[in-house]
């Protein structure tokens, strides 16, 4: 049965304040250890920090700096990371090596690739629970799939609940057999809303504690504070703790009482990304938290940030890396930190037993002529071909590795605008994308990449399924959304941060200070076309996204547009949806490298690959 959206949401809270009536979630999952003593003899733990699976179940083509590992350079060389069988195989070699260990999971896991997007995220589920993770944290997309089913992986229903939810089933459109993570989840700084349901009853605990070698260890999970920038539907039922001074008091709090109940080492788990938990760090009184295991912001650290309270922080880039932090400890001395960032490369072998899991996962999408519906309720996108089907080419190297301008989003908003015939376009700032090397580029094996885009990989340069449309935009309010868009990255206070990188635009030039101040980075903005000022009064065309809940006005989630319209796909009368028109350009020729950029940072700020941040850290 099709229903509308509103159908759907009025339902999907209907189903929220019904499930808080039973749902229950202690601020504390606490194993029960007797008091114990510094050792006499040093005693190593090792936590293994794994972090931004983003659904990635196979081996994919991947950029870094083209120097020794944990260096940087001005270039950057092709190469092949991740995949779950080779990072199983890494994981149980550390575990060999010391098994007083802890494997920590940290955010956005369950979304990311097609074969998630398809099964709201069950494919990605099996493989994952084989790794024996001890404790996660949810990121920002573990919440995509949207209220409904967050709830349904993560939280604790009833057997009366589960009974309302499969009566819900038709009239959604998804499966609710929903695959939950076998590992316990944290998150500190979520909790409910519903008023006459006991409004604050936390989500998922805050705090976990274990024992390894006589060791009493405390963890705090932190999930990501975007979800309700993301879209108010996403964090439906649910309130997510927001200001440096909140989390500054959330984890002194959670910190006191670990050590209290006699946790001799406190680990921070945090998907808010590394720049925010750098400046939580420095504003903690010293010896309250040893370490911050970051997420989110897809940053390798090799060398570990050292903070003004003496926490180290730390971040293991996204599914290409596996960190290992091994900590010493002996009678009467300091704690020693050792911290190694490992690359999963083709030198490690396939873990046989993952390796089956993964195929069996993408076995059905694999198939010559699979029928996959997206379930979601606002979606009409069929599965047809297998996903590594080759759908286009490119003559110059794709990616998104880059917070300002990048080479995917220039040559798809070029695109898009093109087909829409406007003055301008524009592309979300996803941290998402999927690697295409040049035509000829070599790997670092010496294969040579070819520029094939394959079905899988649009799926990962669009992690979700949104429509297009044009719109009129005044100047003013233009320069004022690529404002707020530049402070969402660059901002110098870290809690002004949320998302992911710069939007992508086509048409327009800009200069831009990215280490100035907030609303004021942009110094100069032009079209691109004609070299003409772009001018405060003027209206301007301009084409976006456009997501099944934005309200009137809204493209690619900025308000203040007018005569917002569909673009129109004239094969089939309806809205073009982005996957399938970037299919319909890739049909039509191989695309042209990227070209210049159009930005001018005239702050000449190193970023990545000449040093360590893509984003930079101000701190």
């Amino acid at each position: 049965m099709r229903v509308s959206q509103d159908h759907v949401n009025s339902l999907q809270r209907w189903l929220i304040a019904a499930w808080l009536l039973a749902c229950s979630s202690a601020s504390y999952s606490e194993t029960n250890t007797p008091s114990v003593t510094a050792p006499t003899e040093p005693v190593t733990i090792t936590l293994i920090h794994y972090n931004d699976l983003h659904a990635h179940l196979t081996a994919h083509a991947d950029r870094v700096p083209d120097a020794k590992l944990g260096e940087y350079a001005t270039n950057t060389k092709l190469v092949e990371r991740g995949g779950l069988a080779r990072i199983a195989t890494l994981i149980k070699r550390l575990r060999a090596e010391n098994p007083n260990s802890v494997l920590m999971n940290i955010g956005d896991t369950f979304h990311g690739g097609v074969e998630a997007l398809f099964t709201l995220g069950n494919a990605v589920v099996d493989p994952v629970n084989a790794l024996g993770i001890d404790i996660g944290v949810p990121g920002n997309w573990d919440y995509a799939y949207g209220p409904l089913v967050t709830r349904l992986r993560y939280a604790s229903l009833m057997p009366a609940e589960q009974r309302m939810l499969g009566m819900a089933s038709d009239m959604m459109m998804s499966t609710m057999s929903i695959k939950r993570p076998n590992y316990q989840n944290l998150a500190a700084n979520v909790s409910y809303t519903m008023p006459f349901f006991k409004a604050g009853k936390p989500f998922l605990p805050a705090t976990w504690m274990t024992q390894r070698a006589g060791i009493k260890l405390g963890f705090i999970g932190l999930s990501s504070d975007i979800v309700p920038q993301m879209s108010p539907t996403l964090a439906m039922g649910l309130a997510f703790l927001q200001g440096e001074d909140n989390y500054k008091k959330l984890v002194t709090q959670h910190a006191q009482a670990l050590r209290a109940q006699g946790a001799q080492l406190v680990f921070v788990m945090s998907e808010l990304g590394i720049h925010k938990d750098k400046r939580l760090a420095d504003l903690l009184a010293p010896g309250l938290v040893n370490v911050f295991f970051s997420a989110h912001t897809h940053e390798a650290t090799f060398t570990p940030l050292v903070s003004a309270s003496g926490a180290l922080v730390v971040e293991a880039g996204n599914d290409g890396y596996v960190g290992r932090m091994n900590v010493t400890l002996k009678s009467k001395q300091t704690p020693s930190f050792n911290w190694l960032l490992l690359p999963v490369d083709n030198r490690l072998p396939e873990n046989p037993a993952m390796k089956t899991l993964v195929d069996t996962a993408r076995a059905p999408f694999l198939a010559p002529h699979p029928n996959i519906k997206l379930p979601m309720p606002y979606a009409d996108v069929t599965l047809t071909q297998a996903i590594t089907t080759v759908v286009g080419h490119s003559k110059g190297a794709l990616d998104r590795r880059q917070a300002l301008e990048n080479t995917f989003n220039r040559v798809f908003a070029d695109a898009l605008r093109q087909r829409a015939d406007t003055q301008l376009a524009m592309t979300p700032g996803f941290r998402f994308d999927s690697i295409i090397g040049a035509q000829g580029e070599l790997f670092e094996d010496d294969t040579v990449a070819n520029g094939a885009i394959t079905l899988e990989d649009v799926y990962r340069f669009f992690p979700v399924v949104y429509s297009l449309a044009t719109a009129e935009v005044s100047g003013e309010r233009l320069l004022h959304i690529a404002e707020q868009s530049l402070t969402q990255v660059y901002s110098k206070n870290a809690f002004k941060q949320s998302g992911g990188w710069f939007e992508g635009f086509s048409g327009l030039g800009l200069k831009i200070n990215i280490a100035g101040n907030d609303n004021a980075r942009i110094k100069d903005a032009w079209l691109t076309d004609d070299q003409a000022p772009i001018d405060a009064q003027s209206i301007y065309t301009i084409a976006g996204c456009q997501r099944p809940d934005d309200g009137a006005g809204v493209l690619c989630s900025y308000s203040g547009f007018n005569k917002v319209q569909a673009l129109i796909n004239p094969a089939t009368g309806k809205a073009w949806n982005v996957a399938d028109l970037f299919i319909d350009v890739l049909a039509t020729a191989p695309l042209a490298a990227a070209g210049k950029n159009r930005f001018t940072e005239l702050s000449q700020t190193p970023v990545w690959p000449q040093a360590p941040f893509v984003q930079p850290l101000w701190q």
